[in-house]
């Protein structure tokens, strides 16, 4: 069936397409090419509907192929259609985890008195996401108004202060040490001031969260504080929230 392999060859080639333009749109974006606005909701979306078409192209191809029990084109249309799947289930899987996360981008251990950024004030060029903690910016979750700081004692109960029994110098070495460990561009070290200043950039599309760390002494140990905050963005999808969890789970148990 001639017919079969065309629609092989058109599912892989709309396939291809989607991961073209999902690159461009992502990559361009890390890149400084765009704005996260013209890559993320201007170019991205055309991946998507390229993905569903590859993905139908596809589907067609399986089915008449298993009906007539023939395999022309096999490796276009397979490809194109578990490529397209691909395509469209990792963007999927992360709007379907934030659909319940509450729309906030600044996430701090300490709410009431959060640890604040100095160096990396002078390095978020193209922020639109201002330095200062949003703890009384106002946002709207499940029909109602809350501040952030609400909303994360809501919605992130288990991001607390993490407290050590031990020197306030040796929490800090390990706290820089942690930093370094999950991959962060360390911006400022003071131990002096037990601050640590640093910057996590995702793969896809270049998002970046600026990180603060503040060490101090506490009884007879000392008290640890992260904040991770997004450089642009309304809500960050939990992606903060994991960052500090990631981070604080590592330090405990190194």
């Amino acid at each position: 069936m001639k017919v079969l392999g065309v629609v092989g060859q058109l599912a892989f080639a709309a396939f291809l397409a989607a991961l073209a333009v999902g690159l461009a749109a992502s990559f361009g974006t890390r890149w400084g090419w765009w704005n996260y606005r013209v890559g993320l909701y201007a170019i991205y979306p055309y991946s998507l509907y390229l993905g569903a078409v590859a993905f139908l192209l596809g589907l067609a191809w399986v089915v008449t192929a298993l009906t007539a029990n023939r395999a022309t084109g096999l490796r276009y249309g397979l490809t194109g259609f578990v490529g397209a799947i691909i395509v469209l289930v990792v963007p999927l899987s992360y709007y379907t985890r934030s659909m319940d996360k509450p729309p906030i981008h600044d996430i701090s251990t300490d709410v009431e008195h959060p640890p604040e950024f100095e160096a990396l004030v002078l390095q978020r060029a193209g922020a639109t996401n201002p330095p200062d903690y949003d703890g009384d910016r106002r946002a709207t979750m499940d029909g109602k108004s809350y501040t952030t700081r609400q909303l994360q004692k809501k919605y992130y109960e288990d991001i607390h202060t993490v407290g050590q029994l031990m020197p306030p110098e040796r929490l800090y070495t390990r706290a820089l040490a942690t930093a370094h460990a999950m991959g962060w561009t360390i911006v400022a070290e003071d131990p002096d001031d037990g601050r640590i200043e640093a910057t996590d950039t995702s793969f896809f599309f270049g998002f970046v969260s600026d990180i603060v760390i503040r060490v101090k002494p506490s009884g007879m140990g000392a008290r640890l504080d992260i904040r991770a905050k997004s450089r642009v963005g309304d809500a960050d999808g939990g992606v903060n929230a994991e960052l500090v969890r990631a981070y604080v789970k590592r330090l405990v148990n190194g």
